[in-house]
């Protein structure tokens, strides 16, 4: 892996010492650095972010690489949003607007060939990239930042 995008589950947790994932995200956050993954942050992602809190906060860590959202973004996650609206299971678990946005991420994780995706995990995104890579040529490395790292990678803990 060597490059991750997050997304706004993420920044919140990590900046967020109090919520449950907070560890995880920080274990994530720092195993990111130490093995120089190319962390990214979409501008969809600082927008939500933006909601609660001055994305100044996140933009201060001076890690992250900003992705903007552009033309073939955009074109892509229309191509990835029709396919999933014809999925009737998956347009009646999600709210578009949700959905939409989610599209939106994996749609830059596609056209910018990035590695991997971190989110907290939900049933139905879950579903919404199955059925992506079953009709389109997706390929990336989802992470449930719910997992603790050392999990995930199958590694010990000491």
């Amino acid at each position: 892996m060597n490059s991750v995008l997050v997304d706004t589950s993420f920044c919140i947790r990590l900046l967020k010492s109090n919520d449950p994932f907070h560890e995880n995200v920080k274990n994530w956050f720092e195993y990111f650095l130490n093995q120089k993954i190319d962390i990214y942050l979409s501008t969809i992602a600082i927008s939500e972010y933006s909601v609660k809190d001055d994305p100044i906060n996140l933009l201060a860590l001076q890690t992250f690489k900003i992705l903007e959202f552009d033309f073939e973004d955009a074109r892509t996650s229309g191509k990835f949003t029709n396919l999933i609206l014809q999925n009737s299971e998956i347009r009646e678990i999600e709210k578009r607007s949700v959905v939409i946005n989610d599209i939106k991420l994996i749609a830059q994780v596609h056209n910018r060939e990035i590695d991997a995706y971190i989110s907290k995990d939900r049933k139905s995104f879950s579903k919404i990239i199955e059925n992506l890579k079953k009709e389109t040529d997706l390929n990336f490395i989802f992470i449930d930042l719910t997992v603790p790292k050392n999990e995930f990678l199958g590694e010990l803990d000491f």
